[in-house]
């Protein structure tokens, strides 16, 4: 018994080390030094990209390698399908690396959405601010109810959260929500683990 419970001791303890050096990764990532050029341009940090082409390798391969090589008794249709599902799992860090990338301006947020839709939000029109702190993202709503999330790791939110205090209407925003935009727009943007 012992055994096992040291075993899963330094399971959970390397898993915990490895998760906040990753997202010590991430949360580094976005706050690079970017080119006066790229100023007004939120984007993801390349090490979005590699998770999730990391994880989609790993998985998709899991799925080949255990219908192939490492055959054997235990490897069913049901193994293959979950190494599969999880291997998409990583389709939409992939996919909002690509499109997720918004351009804002000191009228409008020019938005990406998962999927590739694109869309402008005129900041005079933003009837609410929230950040979500279970999603990690803000969340701008205009009257149309037109929803366009911003990620907390994002590259560029201090150029968003300083356009957002100035143009947006103050009644758009609670305090929670304007201090946060305070402390962005000052370069200490939200942890994005914990």
């Amino acid at each position: 018994m012992q055994d096992t419970w040291w075993q899963s001791l330094v399971q959970w303890t390397l898993w915990g080390a490895a998760m906040a050096l990753v997202m010590g990764w991430v949360g580094r990532n976005r706050l690079k030094p970017r080119p006066e050029a790229e100023a007004q341009l939120l984007r993801h940090p390349v090490s979005t990209l590699v998770i999730g082409v990391v994880g989609a390798v790993f998985f998709f391969g899991l799925a080949i390698i255990s219908n192939t090589v490492g055959k054997n008794p235990t490897a069913t249709v049901w193994t293959t399908l979950c190494f599969i599902s999880l291997g998409l799992m990583s389709a939409p860090m992939i996919l909002d690396y690509i499109y997720g990338r918004h351009q804002v301006s000191e009228e409008a947020i020019a938005y990406g959405r998962l999927l590739g839709r694109r869309g402008v939000m005129r900041w005079a029109d933003v009837r609410r601010i929230r950040f979500s702190p279970g999603m990690k993202w803000f969340v701008l709503e205009d009257h149309q109810r037109t929803r366009v999330r911003v990620s907390a790791m994002l590259m560029g939110l201090p150029e968003f959260a300083r356009l957002a205090l100035a143009r947006v209407p103050p009644e758009a925003l609670d305090d929670r929500t304007r201090t946060l935009l305070t402390e962005t727009s000052l370069g200490r943007p939200p942890r994005v683990w914990g």
